[in-house]
């Protein structure tokens, strides 16, 4: 890379950076989608990170009407509240109890609490045993290291990539028939790994769309069971 490129992207990184790390540091408010948000202090802030938004157009473009969703990670709460508008029935979850208050309180203040349960868990944990999902969207931690806090659990996926390992165990039996995952990566981190954790559970991966940025790429994929076809577009 041109050293003059190199330069202007550390720059540019360290300003982003900065600006991302005050956002965790305190309460804050954002509209995305026509939602009105409140981003409790140690959430992830959606109107910071791209992949949020990126993975709410997705969400956007599904045909959600009574269906049952589960949004695990799910901060704000702003993919799970999209789905619900959308009429879905939602489960989000998320083991940051600054997390689960925020998209509690922005579920209700939204008018969508009858279609939102918000849970405090580490992947499907708390979640009841006989819960099962059309849908699990993720906005997960992409990095495999230990997080060094509980906000930063947003960003680190744990050493040996722990998340994506349990999400993998447990996922067969929370999708119901033609269910699918919906996630998205950074090409910061190494996916190779990760997708052998899926797909040694029998699910099969597509990417779904991928977008080139200047400091990374950001790729949604889908995983499925064998038997399941693709999701339906909204209007399908």
């Amino acid at each position: 890379m041109n050293p003059l490129v190199a330069a202007v992207r550390r720059l540019a990184y360290l300003v982003w950076y900065r600006r991302a790390k005050t956002s965790l540091e305190r309460a804050d408010a954002c509209s995305l989608f026509g939602l009105d948000l409140l981003v409790a202090p140690g959430v992830l802030h959606p109107r910071h990170f791209i992949s949020s938004q990126l993975l709410a157009r997705q969400v956007l473009a599904l045909n959600l009407d009574g269906k049952t969703v589960a949004d695990i990670g799910t901060g704000s709460g702003i993919l799970g509240l999209l789905a619900a508008r959308s009429g879905a029935s939602v489960t989000a979850v998320d083991l940051n109890p600054a997390a689960v208050a925020s998209a509690a309180g922005n579920a209700q203040r939204k008018g969508l609490a009858d279609r939102v349960t918000v849970i405090e868990s580490d992947v499907f944990e708390n979640v009841p045993r006989e819960a099962r999902f059309d849908v699990v969207i993720t906005n997960p931690p992409f990095y495999p290291r230990a997080a060094d806090s509980l906000p930063d659990r947003a960003f680190a996926a744990g050493v040996g990539n722990g998340f994506f390992a349990k999400l993998a165990e447990s996922l067969p039996g929370r999708l119901k028939k033609g269910g699918a995952l919906l996630m998205i990566h950074s090409s910061d981190a190494d996916f190779l790994p990760i997708g052998r954790m899926f797909e040694g559970r029998g699910m099969s991966g597509r990417i779904v769309s991928e977008r080139r940025g200047f400091f990374e790429t950001l790729t949604i994929r889908e995983f499925r069971t064998p038997d399941s076809p693709p999701a339906a577009a909204a209007g399908s």
